[in-house]
C-alpha cells in the first residue's frame, strides 16, 4: 500500500506543477519512406511500440500570464501553495529540472526507487525510474512478465485537465525495454488509482507542457 501511494504521489507531482526518437523522414524521394508509413507493417510496429508515429504538431493555448505567477524551485515552493487564497486563480511553473530534483528529494526515503528524472517536450512528459520489483508488486500492477532484478521503467504521456483534475493518457510504458501488454495495464491502473488520490482542494483547469518546462493554471477550492 506504501508503495501503491507513493507511485501515485509521483504522478500527482506532475499535476500539481501540474520513446523512442522518430523516425526521420527520407531524404529524398527516391528513398523508402520511414517505418510509420509502410502499408501494414507500420500499423503493426506502432501498436507493438517498436516505432513512434510521426510526432503531430502541438498548438500550445495562451499562457494566462495575466495571472499571479508561482515559479517552482524547491520542495517548499510547492509546499508554499497550500497558502493560497481559496478560489486564486493562479499559474504555476517548473521546469523538468527543478522538478526532478524536487521529486528525488521527496522520494529520498523511499526504499526500492531511485535515479528518477523527468523531461518535458511540446505536449508530453517522459519519466524515467528504476524501481526494485517489490514496489510493484504492492501497487498490485499484474505485470505480464516476471523480473527479479532492478527494472528500468520509461514512460511517455500527455496531461490534460477536466472536471478540475489532471488526467493521464499513456503514450509509451516499458520495462526493461519491454512494452507489449504494458500501455493498457498502466493506463488502467491509473484510471483507477488516480481519483481516489486526488486531493479535493485542488482544482486544475489547464496543463501546459513545453521544452523544459510545465504550467499549471488552477486554484484552491
Amino acid at each position: 500500500m506504501k508503495h501503491r501511494k507513493v507511485i501515485v504521489t509521483l504522478v500527482l507531482s506532475l499535476f500539481l506543477l501540474s520513446a523512442a526518437m522518430p523516425v526521420q523522414a527520407a531524404s529524398n524521394a527516391t528513398a523508402l519512406p520511414p517505418l510509420p508509413e509502410w502499408p501494414i507493417i507500420g500499423p503493426i510496429l506502432q501498436w507493438l511500440g517498436v516505432v513512434e508515429p510521426e510526432p503531430v504538431e502541438v498548438v500550445e493555448p495562451a499562457e494566462d500570464l495575466e495571472l499571479p505567477q508561482y515559479p517552482i524551485e524547491t520542495l517548499d515552493d510547492l509546499r508554499a501553495l497550500q497558502d493560497l487564497e481559496s478560489g486564486e486563480r493562479v499559474r504555476v511553473t517548473a521546469t523538468d529540472t527543478a522538478l526532478t530534483a524536487i521529486a528525488q528529494e521527496a522520494l529520498g526515503n523511499v526504499k526500492g526507487i531511485q535515479n528518477l528524472s523527468l523531461t518535458f517536450t511540446p505536449g508530453q512528459a517522459a519519466i524515467y525510474v528504476e524501481v526494485d520489483p517489490s514496489v510493484l508488486e504492492e501497487a498490485n500492477l499484474d505485470l505480464p512478465i516476471n523480473l527479479k532484478n532492478t527494472l528500468k521503467l520509461e514512460g511517455l504521456v500527455e496531461l490534460e485537465a477536466s472536471g478540475c483534475r489532471a488526467t493521464v493518457i499513456i503514450k509509451k510504458v516499458s520495462i526493461n525495454r519491454w512494452s507489449i501488454g504494458l500501455k493498457g495495464l498502466v493506463q488502467r491502473w491509473i484510471d483507477e488509482e488516480l481519483p481516489g488520490q486526488w486531493p479535493s482542494e485542488v482544482c486544475v483547469e489547464r496543463i501546459t507542457l513545453k521544452s523544459g518546462e510545465i504550467a499549471v493554471v488552477g486554484y484552491r477550492r
